[in-house]
């Protein structure tokens, strides 16, 4: 059997195919209490760079905090963050021009917007006084133990892979919390790429230091992506350029 055709259409694959994402510069930013740090990775694909900024923290050190905003259209991340006791942070959910919410909200026990069905609120992301989770939106169950919820999506990475059919060509900032299931989160902010690639970002080695993540929630985008982080030696703010409704944010056990 004559095996040269195959050979030259596995090695003009090879060199047709462009190389996936590659981390090529890390460094830590900064310090948080209890191991918590800020890093800051920069990612190549092709000629097109990402730059990934995250807040990696233990469960078993913080919790989770939803700060929603008492004045939305006026407060701001880094502000709303300090003052609810928070030491890192980032943006949280979806809303309306109105500022409504969208998708299921939980503040300090109390619902401020209930859970909804739509394709693009995927995920919850939520606190029970003891444990945090990222749950798929068609498993996730209301309890009177949560305390903390915030429903959003798409989810970028389940079961340590890319998440199937993302949009692979509007390119916008992007907010993300993920975790590997062991205790290691990240609350994420990444410069303009699109959904798929952040996904492909977030599953590539080193991203994040020495784990990867078994589920990534996407959170509001665009000019709502923001991080701020009480960090020493010099505290760590990518401000958002609008106004947003909620915020995510993490406080010491």
């Amino acid at each position: 059997m004559n095996r040269l055709p195959t050979l030259a259409l596995l090695l003009a694959s090879l060199i047709t195919c462009p190389a996936d994402w590659q981390v090529i510069a890390s460094r830590e930013m900064g310090a948080l209490p209890k191991g918590a740090t800020v890093r800051e990775s920069e990612l190549d694909h092709s000629g097109t760079t990402a730059r990934l900024t995250a807040v990696l923290f233990s469960s078993k050190s913080y919790a989770l905090r939803v700060v929603d905003s008492s004045s939305p259209g006026q407060t701001k991340l880094a502000s709303s963050l300090a003052d609810s006791g928070c030491v890192a942070g980032v943006n949280g959910g979806y809303f309306h021009s109105d500022f409504r919410p969208v998708g299921l909200v939980i503040a300090d026990g109390k619902e401020i917007h209930p859970f909804e069905k739509a394709k693009l609120l995927a995920g919850v992301l939520t606190w029970n006084g003891s444990r945090m989770e990222i749950v798929r939106s068609s498993k996730f169950s209301r309890s009177a133990d949560i305390r903390q919820a915030i429903q959003c999506g798409p989810m970028l990475v389940e079961e340590g892979h890319p998440t199937a059919g993302l949009n692979s060509e509007r390119a916008a900032r992007r907010t993300i919390i993920a975790t590997d299931g062991r205790g290691h989160w990240a609350m994420i902010y990444l410069t303009s790429v699109t959904l798929a690639d952040a996904a492909r970002i977030l599953t590539t080695p080193a991203a994040l230091g020495d784990w990867t993540p078994s589920s990534a929630l996407n959170l509001d985008g665009g000019s709502s992506s923001g991080l701020w982080a009480a960090a020493s030696p010099e505290a760590v703010s990518l401000a958002e350029f609008g106004h947003v409704r909620n915020y995510i944010g993490i406080v010491p056990r």
